[in-house]
């Protein structure tokens, strides 16, 4: 039997507050991880566990969704995900970074702001980084929903699934 984080020991798992942008709603709730949102959420494993769930609907005639205990998710219908509280540094994450314009285009959604590389990294490598995990971070990020007006939000970082992806532009 495996776990929601792609078998590991539920000793090492916890319950952390997300976002989650789907192409119809938007749904707070606790994802269980182990360590950091993005491992957890570019493990193989092809749905994640939700709980104590909350959606606002994006568009009309979705339904709003009020304090569902729990729900299971398909990683791959998933546009973006992010932290509620801002992640603790993990002790292998590079210091040294350089920032580039982004803007990453979806089917429903786009999401502007500034993707981060290590300095050393050459400027032809970044798209390669960029996917080489399904789900990649935009920092301050502005998301725009595309047919809904006025559903454009801001937020200090996103998880962006490269399975939703039309195109990405890198200045």
């Amino acid at each position: 039997m495996t776990t929601p984080s792609g078998g590991f020991a539920a000793a090492n798992l916890t319950w952390t507050k997300v976002d989650v942008l789907t192409a119809y709603q938007r749904i707070t709730a606790e994802i269980q991880v182990r360590g950091h949102l993005r491992d957890t959420i570019n493990d193989p494993e092809p749905h994640f566990h939700l709980r104590n769930i909350s959606a606002e609907p994006l568009l009309p005639g979705a339904v709003p969704v009020n304090g569902v205990p729990e729900g299971l998710f398909n990683k791959a219908l998933v546009g973006g995900i992010r932290t509620i509280d801002p992640e603790p540094q993990g002790p292998d994450q590079v210091l040294d970074l350089m920032r580039r314009y982004i803007m990453f285009q979806a089917g429903t959604f786009m999401v502007t702001g500034a993707a981060e590389f290590p300095k050393a990294s050459e400027a032809a490598m970044h798209t390669e980084i960029l996917l080489k995990g399904r789900f990649f971070p935009i920092v301050d990020a502005t998301i725009t929903l595309i047919g809904a007006a006025g559903k454009v939000w801001t937020q200090p970082s996103i998880l962006v699934n490269t399975d939703q992806m039309l195109g990405v532009y890198l200045g």
